[in-house]
């Protein structure tokens, strides 16, 4: 993770725990695991009160930019010889305040997430009365 060891204004180095802290808020909201095919799927939401009809554009650009580092270092993890294979996906489900989910890149997600394509409406809906 891209977090200086150094404050700004001081030169002395910050201290572990407070490294770890600042690890730990950055956090995935889930993760995924497939086995069978070696895929790493992280988890991210982000709800939005946006309106405009770019908002699952610029609320997934910010996901993806939140946790970059964190899965570049995971994919290079991926690639060493004694778990080598592995592949990382990001996964933003977006929702808006007002109530709303975009189906289609709900439906990718459920897809890439294995859920039957049968369950993918239930889930919406329980998801956008949360919402």
């Amino acid at each position: 993770m891209k977090i200086p060891w150094k404050e700004a204004n001081e030169g002395s180095p910050v201290p572990e725990e407070q490294y770890q802290e600042r690890f730990w808020r950055r956090r995935l909201d889930g993760i995924g695991l497939d086995t069978v095919n070696k895929e790493f799927l992280a988890i991210e939401f982000k709800r939005t009160p946006d309106a405009r009809s770019n908002y699952v554009e610029r609320a997934t650009a910010v996901a993806q930019e939140q946790y970059k580092s964190l899965l570049t270092g995971l994919q290079a993890v991926g690639q060493v010889k004694s778990v080598e294979g592995w592949k990382v996906q990001q996964i933003e489900l977006v929702g808006r305040t007002c109530r709303s989910v975009h189906i289609e890149l709900f439906n990718k997600n459920m897809k890439a997430l294995g859920v039957l394509e049968s369950k993918w409406d239930p889930i919406r809906q329980k998801l956008v009365r949360r919402l």
